[in-house]
C-alpha cells in the first residue's frame, strides 16, 4: 500500500483552486430530507453490511462443519471480489445511470442476499454466496461516498456533509458486528437472529435512500 501511495504524492494534482473552508458542521444538511434520509440509509446499510466479513467462515466452519482453511478462502474471496465490485458499478454509475440509481438497487440486493444466506447448508452455496455478496458489498462500499457528493453543489458543503455522513457510518461499523455477535450468542451459536437482523438493516437502508432519491430528484428516471 504504502509502495502504492508515494507516487501518487509526486503524481496528484488539485482539479480546483484553492479555497476557504467551510463550518467544521453543517447542521442545516439535516433540513434537507435528502441528506437526512441519505445518511439514515449508510447508517443502516454499514450497521448489517460487515456481518458477512465478520461472521462467514465461523458460519462456514461451526455451522456446516468445514475446516479452517475453506474458511479462510471463503474470506479470500469475499474480499478479492471485491476489487471487481468497487469498479465496474462504479464505472455504470459515473458513464450511464448516476450512482444513486445503482446504490438502491443493490442496496435490496444486499438485503436479499442476507436473508437468503439463513438457508445455506452447503460449502458450495456458500462460496456462491461469497461471490455474489462479495461483489454487491463491495459496490456499496465504494459508492456511497460518490452518491454523497451529488447531495450538493457546493465544494465547500459536500467535504463537509461527507466528513459528517461518515462520522455517521463509523457508528454503524463500530457497533454493528458486536450486534450480531450478541445476536448469535443469544441464539445458541445460531446466525439466524444475526442474518434477520443484518439483512432487515439493510432493507432499511434501500428504503431510505430511495427516498432520499426521490427527495432529490423526484420519481421521474433521471441521471443521478
Amino acid at each position: 500500500m504504502l509502495a502504492a501511495h508515494v507516487p501518487s504524492i509526486f503524481l496528484f494534482k488539485p482539479r480546483l483552486p484553492p479555497y476557504t473552508a467551510g463550518a467544521f458542521v453543517e447542521w442545516t444538511a439535516f433540513k434537507e430530507s435528502a441528506c437526512t434520509f441519505f445518511t439514515m440509509g449508510v447508517f443502516f446499510g454499514f450497521w448489517g453490511l460487515y456481518f458477512a466479513f465478520f461472521y462467514l467462515g465461523t458460519f462456514a466452519r461451526d455451522r456446516l462443519g468445514d475446516t479452517t482453511e475453506t474458511s479462510v478462502s471463503l474470506l479470500m474471496i469475499l474480499n478479492g471480489i471485491g476489487i471487481t465490485g468497487r469498479i465496474i458499478p462504479n464505472l455504470i454509475g459515473d458513464r450511464i445511470t448516476g450512482p444513486f440509481n445503482i446504490i438502491t438497487p443493490f442496496s435490496f440486493a444486499a438485503c436479499l442476499l442476507i436473508y437468503c444466506w439463513a438457508a445455506v447448508d452447503s460449502i458450495h452455496g456458500m462460496y456462491a454466496f461469497a461471490i455474489i455478496y462479495g461483489f454487491i458489498a463491495a459496490a456499496l462500499q465504494a459508492l456511497f461516498p460518490a452518491t454523497a457528493t451529488t447531495l450538493t453543489m457546493d465544494p465547500k458543503k459536500t467535504e463537509v456533509r461527507l466528513g459528517m455522513i461518515l462520522s455517521v457510518v463509523g457508528f454503524a461499523c463500530l457497533t454493528g458486528p458486536p450486534i450480531s455477535g450478541a445476536l448469535i450468542q443469544a441464539g445458541g451459536g445460531s446466525c439466524l437472529y444475526a442474518q434477520i437482523f443484518a439483512g432487515t438493516s439493510i432493507a432499511l437502508s434501500g428504503l431510505c435512500l430511495a427516498a432520499s432519491r426521490v427527495s432529490k430528484s423526484g420519481w421521474g428516471w433521471v441521471k443521478v
